[in-house]
């Protein structure tokens, strides 16, 4: 049972990255497409556009590969807080797995996330 929550977690998480990829990917094509319109039709060409897509598309995946969330971890420590207090709140709980990622991650725009996110739960 351990393990079926745990696999559920980490698909998720997985879902919310395929899903922020593809949002800031429609973002970004978004400006592109808003700032092409203010260059001279010569200079977009095939080659440009192909190579302005290939570098979009490795920034997103350098951002998706650091948002370094820790599946395991973070339900394991959740799991301890539980352990240790079988009365906790799920606000508290919620603040807890906010903060412990907020501590955990290298991601410097998920940390800004975060501790809105616990200034927003408090």
């Amino acid at each position: 049972m351990e393990n079926e929550k745990l696999s559920t977690i980490i698909n998720n998480i997985e879902e919310f990255k395929a899903d922020n990829s593809a949002i800031v990917k429609n973002n970004i094509n978004i400006e592109i497409s808003l700032y092409r319109k203010t260059l001279p039709n010569e200079i977009l060409t095939e080659d440009l556009d192909l190579k302005i897509q290939n570098e979009v598309d490795k920034k997103i995946l350098e951002f998706n590969n650091n948002i370094d969330l820790k599946p395991k971890a973070l339900y394991y420590a959740l799991k301890s807080e539980l352990e240790l207090d079988e009365q906790i709140s799920e606000k508290k709980l919620t603040i807890s797995a906010y903060d412990y990622l907020e501590k955990n991650t290298k991601n410097k725009f998920l940390k800004k996330i975060l501790k809105e996110l616990i200034k927003e739960s408090k």
